[in-house]
């Protein structure tokens, strides 16, 4: 592993503030970025620690990611969980090119944007559901 300098810390939260990432990290990651930045800056060195090397390069991952990262992240889990239950199923008896559709990054990004898509119309529809339920507007 590459030892990291206050430049490389500084330049990534930067880029994972402008991405709205830097907020999405929980506050221990957060404060262990920021020790390592205050460690660093004042001595100009570069942390050589392996664990916290890993920690830290862990929440860079976090920080670089970007919208289409994570699409493609959540349509590849869905393609997973599609495969193996084809397998278990037999699917695959009837539907041979489903196999060779699980591998095309095209259109694992179109399950994760699908996904993306289905999560927020349930969340609207769910509110709907509840705005227009007749025990919203009684009063007890």
């Amino acid at each position: 592993m590459a030892p990291l300098g206050y430049e490389e810390l500084r330049d990534k939260r930067k880029k994972g503030m402008r991405k709205g990432n830097w907020w999405k990290l929980n506050r221990r990651e957060r404060g262990l970025y920021l020790a390592a930045m205050a460690y660093t800056k004042p001595k100009e060195m570069e942390l050589v620690n392996g664990t916290v090397l890993e920690k830290l390069l862990a929440i860079i991952e976090k920080l670089m990611e970007t919208r289409g990262m994570r699409i493609f992240k959540r349509g590849f889990d869905k393609a997973v969980e599609l495969l193996e239950k084809s397998v278990e199923t037999g699917v695959f008896v009837w539907a041979p090119r489903l196999k060779d559709w699980l591998r095309d990054p095209d259109y694992i990004f179109w399950l994760g944007t699908n996904l993306f898509l289905e999560r927020k119309l349930y969340q609207r529809n769910v509110f709907a559901v509840y705005l227009s339920s007749p025990t919203f507007f009684t009063c007890p």
